[in-house]
């Protein structure tokens, strides 16, 4: 099973769960149980100049990643001017708020174990204290003050030939873990990818499930068995055992942001399909 859709600015409308509770707050939802999705929510939320998100709490982990904009976000008793590229975890029950500046505020965010819809029991729960701050120092990515902060952009990207971290020994893939097991979450995963041109992987599935969100340039992906062409914008999901593979097509880079939920096995996280048909082979004889 999988699922692709786009971002629609049109579809950002308020969010039932903080009515009384924002200003000037709005969100869409990309992935979620309606789209066939188990474990994974997916979303992308919006602050006009000025609003404000109350302290509230959620009985699941959040992972974000600012697309625009310089919002404070006061983590517990903590607070840090963010801006685009910066990226944090929230833990389960972590007392956390938001306020804008004087300009509209984006983010990518992704909540592990999947939140419960409308209407169903409670996931969310706000703070009798309604204060939020309006001062915050900018992040420091060494100075994060116990909690779950980073920052990571397309300009930290090493050229090919200098690439350390890639995958399945692809070269010109890139992958930079933000959001692990490592960094501190416990119920998901959120990465930075590159692409670059001619450079595409195999055939595979895995045990969990996956999000993409292209940021730049295009990808033609294959999802069981049907191909999509991917421009910055759109999303995709993958069920556990969607057989999928991507490939850059162009002439220029692509990056996306990824999400995986729950969180890998310690071992055999890629399944590719050519690698289990040649050791079928050899196994047989043939």
């Amino acid at each position: 099973m999988h699922h692709f859709g786009r971002f629609n600015e049109r579809a950002l409308a308020v969010h039932p769960v903080f009515e009384g509770r924002r200003r000037g707050y709005t969100s869409t939802s990309l992935v979620n149980r309606a789209t066939g999705s188990v474990h994974t929510g997916l979303r992308i939320d919006q602050l006009a100049p000025g609003g404000t998100i109350d302290p509230h709490v959620h009985s699941f982990e959040e992972g974000l990643y600012i697309l625009t904009g310089e919002p404070i976000l006061t983590i517990g008793s903590e607070s840090y001017q963010l801006q685009p590229g910066d990226y944090a975890a929230i833990k389960v029950g972590t007392p956390h708020s938001w306020r804008a500046g004087t300009a509209p505020v984006r983010w990518l965010q992704m909540a592990a174990p999947q939140p419960k819809p409308p209407g169903a029991e409670r996931d969310t729960f706000f703070l009798k204290d309604r204060s939020i701050t309006s001062h915050a120092q900018p992040l420091d990515v060494n100075d994060r003050r116990g909690n779950l902060l980073g920052h990571f952009d397309a300009s930290q990207i090493p050229p090919v030939g200098a690439r350390q971290n890639v995958v399945a020994g692809l070269e010109g893939v890139f992958l930079k873990w933000m959001i692990d097991e490592d960094f501190g979450a416990r119920h998901h995963r959120m990465l930075f990818i590159e692409y670059q041109p001619g450079v595409g992987i195999a055939l595979h599935d895995h045990t969990f499930e996956e999000a993409y969100f292209i940021l730049e340039g295009g990808v033609q992906a294959t999802l069981d068995g049907k191909v999509y062409d991917l421009k910055a914008g759109d999303v995709v999901w993958t069920a556990v055992g969607c057989v999928h593979s991507f490939r850059n097509i162009s002439d220029a880079p692509v990056r996306w942001l990824e999400t995986f939920a729950p969180q890998p096995p310690k071992e055999n996280v890629f399944r590719f399909m050519a690698e289990w048909e040649a050791r079928a082979r050899e196994l047989e004889g043939e």
